[in-house]
């Protein structure tokens, strides 16, 4: 079949889509569209893949087919919902902000009452800096879904809170941070459960954190890495507190001088458990632990980070190369089999974690902690 035909065949069947009515649940997730609870439920990255950028992400001319597949539908069913909110999702991912904005307030004068419409428009505004109308939508979606974004929602409104303030306040960001975690320089060192819970923190952070980060597209807020940092080291992860910290960084977080000094701080105590395990034959050692810092047993975080990077961002062309062979064939993105597919070729590449448990996953690299050998820490790749 020819890709015209092929893509008008594929429109037709959309607007069949669209004419059955809905066909998935009514609001699972912060943004919504058919794709959300699939990839929120489904296909979460590990902690460490989510840090790193370790992660598929759709392309450009993922939304742009979207978008012309939605609209062929919407001028048959003017008021089909579920393909307003693909139409609006796409259209934010394409930082096409004012016609999102557009597409979803149509969307949500359809159905003044619908959780995917407030929802939508509080993740947008949270995007534009519009915090008060955010918080009003985000609110409103909690209150008709208590138990959506699988109960964690209210991490996304408490970061557009924090924001709401920092915007009034810019030294607010210099001084704490969204969840308001504070940690000493012994809690941040000597993290553990015990620890994690004496200070009230709750391990269903860290998959919202992560579905921040890789569903939503918040992966360039600095401040949702430093919150992370900060929960991994009270939870007693140092490599990945490093990661985190290093990545709040490279996003030029206002607290730089102060992520320096735990970054500095968790890899000297790294490294000093590394030379009594290697010295107490732990772990293989030729030479004295002392030389080791240079040798293949231990790199340093630094250069083992940045190396990581790196290998992420090969990864992030190779599944994109994927992605748009697999339009040009007319993958039909829209329903569950499309979907299939592409979350089929995620799982072959990556390392994923079932939610929740993206620390604790057996698909996950060994972090560090308890519960691991000494010296094992990141040594395992999520390679493509």
């Amino acid at each position: 079949m020819r890709p015209m035909a092929l893509r008008v065949s594929m429109m037709t069947a959309l607007v069949a889509l669209a004419l059955a009515g809905p066909t998935e649940p009514t609001a699972h997730a912060c943004v919504w569209d058919y794709e959300t609870y699939h990839a929120e439920a489904e296909s979460l990255p590990c902690v460490l893949d989510a840090i790193l950028g370790f992660w598929p992400k759709h392309t450009d001319r993922y939304h742009e087919v979207r978008l012309e597949a939605t609209e062929h539908a919407l001028r048959w069913v003017p008021g089909w919902a579920e393909g307003l909110d693909a139409k609006g999702v796409s259209l934010m991912k394409l930082g096409r902000m004012e016609q999102a904005e557009a597409v979803m307030k149509q969307r949500h004068a359809l159905d003044p009452d619908a959780y995917p419409g407030h929802a939508n428009l509080g993740t947008l505004y949270t995007f534009t800096g519009d915090y008060e109308p955010a918080l009003t939508h985000i609110d409103r979606a909690m209150a008709i879904e208590p138990k959506a974004h699988f109960g964690r929602e209210k991490y996304h409104r408490a970061l557009v809170a924090f924001l709401q303030r920092v915007k009034a306040d810019p030294s607010v960001a210099k001084s704490e941070n969204f969840l308001g975690v504070t940690l000493t320089d012994e809690q941040r060192l000597g993290g553990s459960k015990e620890v994690f819970d004496g200070l009230g923190l709750d391990e269903d952070a860290f998959d919202a954190l992560v579905s921040m980060i890789t569903v939503y597209g918040a992966e360039e807020v600095g401040e949702l890495y430093l919150t992370l940092g900060e929960l991994l080291a009270a939870r007693g992860h140092r490599r990945l507190a490093y990661s985190a910290y290093a990545r709040a960084k490279g996003l030029l977080h206002p607290r730089r001088r102060e992520l320096d000094r735990w970054m500095q701080a968790l890899d000297d105590a790294i490294f000093e458990q590394f030379k009594k395990d290697a010295k107490a034959g732990k772990i293989e050692s030729a030479n004295d632990p002392e030389d080791l810092a240079r040798g293949d047993n231990y790199e340093g975080i630094k250069s083992l980070y940045s190396g990581r990077r790196r290998r992420a961002r090969g990864f992030r062309k190779d599944y994109e190369k994927w992605e748009q062979q697999q339009l040009k064939k007319g993958l039909p993105i829209w329903t569950r089999e499309g979907l299939d597919q592409i979350y089929a070729h995620m799982q072959r590449v990556s390392n994923r974690c079932a939610s929740p448990g993206l620390i604790e996953d057996d698909m996950a690299p060994p972090i560090g902690g308890e519960g691991s050998e000494p010296g094992e820490a990141l040594e395992n790749e999520a390679t493509p």
